[in-house]
Formats: structure tokens, sequence, C-alpha cells
């Protein structure tokens, strides 16, 4: 009875997907990135303005929405050039740059075994993911064992993991099947296997509106989209091996769910883009990025604006 009250509750959520298999790897050419792959929007490309110093970015959500539009609201380029930015996918990202529609292209993706690999990049932050539940749930801390149980579906009931006995509903991304994808590596060695009984959605924001209305369930999200929601009492972080997620943990390497944020491009052009980097690796762009990502140094990202000309 509980799982199917949060499956007809999941109905009402657009993009949920009820006991979906997750993907496989294909080989896909440009023209057909996106059909059927979860790491590309079902929309058309955005259309920016262009003046002279301007920059413009595709990808990634977690980006965009964890620093990428801030920094656009405070960024000046040279002729008083601006940052324009559109989210998506990690395959949108890839898209628009090979298209020569965007300067930039965001990924949450490892740039090694994806389409982008020999497109030059640059590591730009480190995004926290989180197990979460609803703030009902009495199980506080969890082993990464036990969440990796859970998520292959090998422990399917909270009463396993100390709490009630109620059925464990797993809400996931299907997020991009065909690439090497942190968290699903870190639980699955990055194969798709799912608990078979999972829910699978399109967007990190369906994760958190499912995990808000239902006590049994168990969601893997970006602390970008998580945090607003547990600030305000409405989900559950659970804590890993007892370390709370955060920057911190993540540096000292005490907490291992995290994965990279990449900026590709097809060329360095010195007059727009050194600017933005520079930018972007000061001390106050890192502070806008601190706030909901783990932001990189320019010394561990390696960013050297000659690196790519």
């Amino acid at each position: 009875m509980q799982r199917r009250a949060f499956l007809a509750a999941g109905l009402a959520i657009p993009g949920l997907l009820l006991g979906r298999e997750a993907g496989t790897a294909e080989n896909i050419r440009l023209d057909t990135l996106g059909s059927g792959d979860m790491c590309r929007t079902r929309v058309a490309p955005p259309v920016f303005p262009r003046g002279p110093g301007d920059l413009s970015f595709q990808g990634t959500h977690i980006l965009a929405q964890g620093a990428f539009r801030e920094l656009a609201e405070v960024y000046r380029g040279p002729a008083d050039g601006r940052l324009h930015v559109a989210g998506g996918g990690c395959d949108d990202g890839i898209a628009g740059v090979l298209r020569l529609q965007v300067d930039l292209g965001g990924m949450c993706c490892p740039v090694e075994k994806s389409r982008a690999v020999g497109l030059p990049w640059y590591l730009v932050a480190r995004d926290i993911k989180v197990a979460i539940t609803h703030p009902t749930n009495p199980v506080t801390d969890i082993s990464f064992d036990e969440l990796a149980a859970a998520a292959a579906g090998r422990i399917s009931r909270w009463r396993e993991l100390g709490g009630e006995d109620r059925a464990i509903a797993l809400v996931v991304r299907n997020h991009c099947p065909d690439y090497l994808e942190p968290v699903r590596d870190l639980l699955l060695k990055n194969k798709p296997a799912w608990s078979p009984k999972g829910l699978f959605v399109d967007r990190d924001e369906q994760i958190v509106d499912a995990v808000t209305s239902y006590p049994g369930s168990l969601g893997l999200v970006s602390w970008v989209f998580a945090k607003p929601l547990a600030e305000a009492g409405k989900l559950k972080v659970l804590k890993l091996e007892g370390v709370r997620p955060g920057a911190r943990a993540v540096r000292a390497g005490s907490y291992r769910l995290h994965g990279p944020l990449n900026v590709i491009f097809t060329r360095w052009r010195a007059q727009s883009m050194r600017p933005f980097f520079d930018f972007l690796y000061s001390a106050r762009g890192l502070k806008i990025m601190n706030r909901v990502l783990v932001p990189v140094s320019a010394e561990e990202a390696d960013y050297r604006p000659g690196r790519w000309t």
C-alpha cells in the first residue's frame, strides 16, 4: 500500500518513469545527441546576444544554477562583455560547443570517456552529491555499503537501515547512462544496475519534489538542489559513514560522494576567455563557487592561459 501510494503520487510529477530500465552505452553521433539520452534536454538551443567581449555558456544545470548564473550577474569582461548562461545537460554543452552555438559547455561528468574527449577543458568546481530522505524518517546516518546496497535493491526496507518497517522508494536520475557518471561509478561500478523498483526522473528538481512528498523515499541528488529544501526542513540529508556532506569534508577526503564540474570549449580565445577564467579563479569568483559547490583553485585546475593555445 505504501509503495502504491508513492507511485500514485509520482504519476503527478512530470518526467517520473516508474521502474524504467536504466540506459546502456551506445555511440551516438553529434547529429543524434539527445535522442533518448538523459544528458541532453529537449529544448531548442539558446540564442544569445553577441557583444565584442561576451561569452555564452550552456550545459549541466548543476553548474548553471549552482554558480554560473550568479557569476553572470557580476562578471564584466572587455568592452563591458557579459556572460550569458543557459542550463541543460552534459550533451547540451558538448553539442553547443561543437556546433559553435556557445563558447563554453558545462559538464558534470568527467571529460574522459565522454563525447567531449579531445576538446580543451578546465575543472572549475566539484559537485557534492547527497543522499536525502523525508524529514520524518528516523534514519540519520548510513554506511557507504548500505547506500550501495539500497541503490542496487539488495536492501529494500528501511528497517534494514535502522528505520521503520517501510519499503525504500529509491528516486534517482538516469543520468548520462553511457558516460562515466561519478555517483553511479562509486555505488554501482558505473553499471546501470539501479534497483529494479527504482523510480527514474529526468531532472534533479523532480528528485527533491518526490522525496519531500513521501516518507519512505531515498534520493540521490546534487547539493545545489537539496540545500534550499534541507534548510527549510522539507527534507533530510543523511550522513554517510558518520560524515555530514560539505565542502570541507570533500576536501579532507572523508566524504566520497562528489563529482567534477568541467567547462569545455573548442579553442582558446584569449581576449574574451582569459578575463572570465581569471575572474572565476579569483577570490571573488571562488567565493561565489563556494556557496553550494566545492571550488577549486587555479593550481588544482592547472589553469594556465597559454595551456590550450
